[in-house]
């Protein structure tokens, strides 16, 4: 069996959400079991086919003169399945979660975006040629930009739509600058001709530095479509905008990002110690930057908006240390840093996924995802408040979660490779990322804990929250399903990593024993953890008889909710040692005829700012806008003074031409 069968299903899927245009009220349950059973058919396609199988696609689906060719193997199997297990959690929620938004959503819109979404994403992953994986690439931008727009009569949802597609045509840019120059190089547009080490350079009789520029190209646009710092900018607007499923399938846009950069430098044999380590230093200031703002969020979207940041910038850190281990020849190291990065991908869409599923719900309940605004819901909403816990658990890195796992093997290349690097800036870059890593961990444990008890803890902080309610059983069922699955991917981690393997055989050209490396500490760590939590759960959590009983108020009867810890307490201090990085400030009202003694209302807000969006961005745009402005005045509408800008650049271009 080749691809032939799967590429023809994603394009049959996408001209089949064609029709839904058409209709606003499409039938939700209807499209919604095509998604489930689209995803199922492809994934049982993807498993039973053979492994590195190639098709080109007949003459009257290409592009212009270029034929479409798509590959099938280890690397886009794993983001194949991936991709399915989000579509199917995705198309379980959508049909109780779309009822609450019948005013605003035009479902024909809706998923007709989302099945071409889905189908173009698969199709990105099965492309074997640059041309090939431009076209379906823009058809996943537009889409997903068609998405976040869903409720375009809100101005803050235009505004985060307009970001999110400027932000992909750059990438695209850069992309396509970094693909002219390899088929320039290579005389070739498919990725297997594409080789960036040096030797092979020489060989094809191009420069290695052209190929090491292009690959730079080919770096910066995937790290602006997977959201790394410092062109994050897109995320903290694109993700709260959209709606929950479409968040959801959208922390999938980055991981194909990331399977860009795997594709094509990584299995491209990249030795260019630069960018290795340019993807360790991004990749960390990702991380740290990330969680410290996903900290201060007031709003559980924007914390897992910044939670993104983070966690691609941990998996882009895997990726630069596999990079440098395998220039410098720890081929041990790369097999580990490699397997972390690919693992922690995978882990991450899902545990992500359940998480914005986990908002949709409590958004549906209560009207609202700000923090400040909930409160008690662990007793109304039950399944989905212990979902989001075993969410915000694996995001957090706790045992025995697919989250942990990913970042002990990022752990383990580390630590290896500050032992067998025979360079001194090499130990001290692998010590110095060690601690960050440490530090983003503490924070990221900081940050969960104060979405999770503020938000599912206490009593109820709104008359909304009070009234919550539990989901309907489809999205009770979609956030199980990935909750269950962020369980039995850290159990069974090793047969991951097995299935893994011949991934980090095809990019390291040799035999790995990352399995056999990694299952004598794997399983030290489960065991000593289940123990540890065996002995909690008998000493101090064991059910026990309650007793109730009124205790001592001070006289002023039941806490009022206005006295329970915020979400901005919980963080202050924290924000408070940051200060510099968040420009952190409180701003305090006291209203009132005689404040001083008997004030009336006191308003406490918390403000920070981006550095990076308020001296870089803004001024750029800025910029940007003032020239288009004066060069809308050579537009006066004088069909003379159009004659006369011909005559001048017509003039210039012979002196130009005469001059070479």
């Amino acid at each position: 069996m080749n691809p032939s069968l799967i590429s023809s299903l994603c394009l049959t899927t996408a001209l089949m959400a064609l029709p839904t245009l058409f209709f606003r009220k499409a039938n939700s349950v209807a499209l919604s079991l095509l998604t489930l059973m689209f995803s199922l058919l492809l994934s049982a396609l993807v498993v039973a086919t053979a492994i590195d199988a190639r098709w080109a696609a007949p003459a009257w689906l290409s592009v212009g003169s270029f034929p479409m060719t798509f590959q099938l193997d280890n690397l886009s199997v794993a983001f194949i399945l991936l991709l399915t297990v989000l579509a199917s959690a995705v198309a379980l929620f959508s049909p109780g979660y779309l009822k609450h938004f019948d005013e605003t959503v035009n479902r024909g819109l809706y998923w007709a975006s989302f099945l071409v979404f889905v189908s173009s994403m698969a199709l990105v992953v099965l492309s074997a040629d640059a041309v090939t994986f431009l076209v379906f690439w823009e058809l996943m931008s537009i889409s997903s930009g068609a998405l976040v727009a869903t409720n375009h009569q809100n101005h803050s949802v235009q505004k985060a739509s307009l970001i999110y597609l400027g932000a992909t045509r750059v990438a695209t840019g850069f992309l396509a600058g970094g693909f002219l120059w390899m088929h320039s190089l290579t005389n070739s547009w498919a990725f297997q001709d594409w080789h960036f080490i040096t030797n092979a350079s020489a060989q094809l009789g191009a420069s290695t530095s052209g190929a090491h520029f292009a690959a730079f190209l080919i770096f910066i646009g995937f790290a602006i479509k997977a959201g790394i710092w410092p062109f994050h900018l897109w995320l903290p607007y694109a993700y709260p905008a959209a709606p929950c499923t479409v968040s959801s399938l959208m922390s999938a846009v980055s991981k194909i990002a990331l399977y860009g950069l795997i594709r094509i430098l990584v299995l491209g044999d990249l030795d260019s110690p630069i960018l290795g380590y340019l993807a360790i230093f991004l990749g960390t200031i990702s991380a740290f930057w990330g969680v410290l703002f996903a900290l201060i969020q007031t709003d559980l979207k924007k914390t897992l908006a910044y939670s993104s940041v983070e966690n691609v910038g941990l998996i882009l850190l895997a990726i630069g240390v596999c990079l440098v281990a395998k220039t410098n020849g720890l081929l041990s190291v790369a097999a580990i840093a490699l397997s972390a990065g690919l693992f922690h991908a995978i882990g991450h869409g899902v545990f992500k996924a359940l998480m914005f599923l986990g908002v949709g719900t409590v958004q549906c309940a209560t009207h609202t995802s700000r923090i400040g605004h909930l409160g008690g819901l662990l007793k109304k909403m039950p399944t989905t408040s212990t979902c989001f816990l075993v969410g915000a658990m694996a995001i957090c890195a706790l045992p025995p979660l697919n989250g942990f796992m990913g970042k002990w093997m990022l752990y383990q290349s580390l630590m290896q490779n500050t032992w067998l690097s025979g360079s001194p800036v090499g130990a001290g870059v692998s010590l110095s990322v060690i601690c960050v890593l440490a530090l983003v961990g503490g924070l990221s444990i900081a940050c969960f804990a104060n979405a999770f008890s503020v938000s599912f803890l206490g009593e109820p902080r709104s008359s909304s929250a009070a009234r919550a309610f539990e989901g309907d059983i489809g999205s009770s069922c979609a956030q199980v399903f990935l909750a269950a699955l962020c369980l039995a991917l850290g159990l069974f981690a090793v047969p991951v990593i097995g299935f893994l393997k011949p991934i980090c055989d095809a990019a390291l050209h040799s035999d790995t024993t990352v399995a056999a490396t990694i299952h004598f500490s794997l399983s030290s760590v489960l065991i000593v953890f289940t123990s540890l939590f065996a002995l909690i759960y008998l000493l101090i959590l064991k059910p026990s008889k309650v007793r109730r009983g009124i205790i001592w108020e001070c006289g002023f009867g039941s806490v009022s909710a206005r006295a329970q810890v915020t979400a901005d307490s919980f963080a202050q201090p924290i924000a408070r040692i940051f200060n510099k990085l968040l420009s952190y400030s409180v701003t305090c009202e006291i209203e009132g005829s005689d404040r001083r003694h008997f004030p009336e209302r006191i308003t406490v807000a918390p403000h920070t700012a981006s550095h990076i969006e308020r001296r870089i961005y803004q001024p750029f745009l800025k910029l940007i806008s003032f020239i288009a402005r004066s060069l809308a005045k050579l537009q006066s509408g004088s069909i003379h003074l159009y004659l006369v800008y011909l005559c001048v650049t017509l003039i210039a271009l012979l002196i130009v031409g005469r001059s070479f």
